[in-house]
């Protein structure tokens, strides 16, 4: 087992050591679907979220073992750079890896936990009065861009945010496995990078209006290039979770 532990929380390598045994009996649950997200409370009293990966198929096991990083590892390493780069996240406490057999097997990644309810999936089917906090959204993606910052899944529940009582909006990031930096964008990835965003056409068209206008690009052209790019992603979704339903439907037979 390997355990990687930030230098201000070195006082609990013990409590991350036995994580591993202790995780389906401790803390509460947030998310539970292949992956699994736990609320804990650390030995000092902080509040952490603990994700607990599934046990990935075997080429990836190799893969993860040779080639590539596993997914723990980059979440708590992408987060130490968004931070390096004046990016918010909630700062990575831990990961640890484990492997069997010789190859790699399961990790888990802790972060401090940031206890807003504020998610930017608010937005996905109506503007719901969002609009000044959907333009700032765009100014802030436009930050995250112009710093060769590319959330490969940039999605609205991968988002929170704080509105201040100087109604300063202020985002943060989430899902970090994958990212790339320091590649200018084109023009293209960032519309595309949108596509995942808003079902809703007109918080989409707020959203991205904004950001070609502080990209001093035509809004309109920008805005029918990215809902395109929405359509085809929104699609494809549609198709997929139909065909998961027929199947489910057909074994439930």
């Amino acid at each position: 087992m390997k355990i990687i532990i930030n230098n201000q929380y070195s006082n609990i390598k013990e409590w991350v050591e036995k994580l591993p045994q202790t995780f389906d009996n401790i803390g509460e649950i947030v998310y539970q679907a292949r992956n699994t997200l736990k609320k804990m409370q650390l030995p000092n009293g902080e509040e952490v979220v603990v994700k607990k990966y599934a046990i990935p198929i075997f080429i990836n096991k190799i893969a993860y073992q040779f080639f590539r990083k596993c997914k723990a590892r980059r979440a708590y390493e992408n987060a130490e750079k968004l931070l390096s780069l004046g990016i918010p996240t909630p700062k990575p406490v831990f990961y640890i890896t484990i492997k069997k057999y010789g190859l790699f097997h399961q990790g888990y990644f802790g972060c401090i936990n940031n206890p807003t309810k504020n998610i930017m999936r608010e937005f996905v089917d109506r503007v719901n009065g969002g609009e000044d906090i959907l333009k700032q959204f765009a100014a802030f993606t436009k930050m995250v861009h112009d710093k060769k910052i590319l959330h490969i899944d940039y999605s609205p529940g991968n988002i929170i945010y704080e509105k201040g009582e100087d109604g300063v909006v202020r985002f943060s990031l989430l899902d970090l496995n994958r990212m790339r930096f320091g590649k200018e964008l084109t023009r293209k990835e960032r519309l595309y990078n949108f596509r995942r965003m808003f079902r809703c056409k007109e918080s989409l068209a707020i959203l991205v209006g904004e950001y070609a206008r502080l990209c001093d690009w035509n809004e309109e052209e920008a805005i029918k290039e990215a809902i395109e790019y929405s359509n085809l992603f929104w699609a494809k979704t549609d198709k997929r979770n139909e065909y998961k339903r027929r199947r489910n439907e057909r074994r439930k037979r």
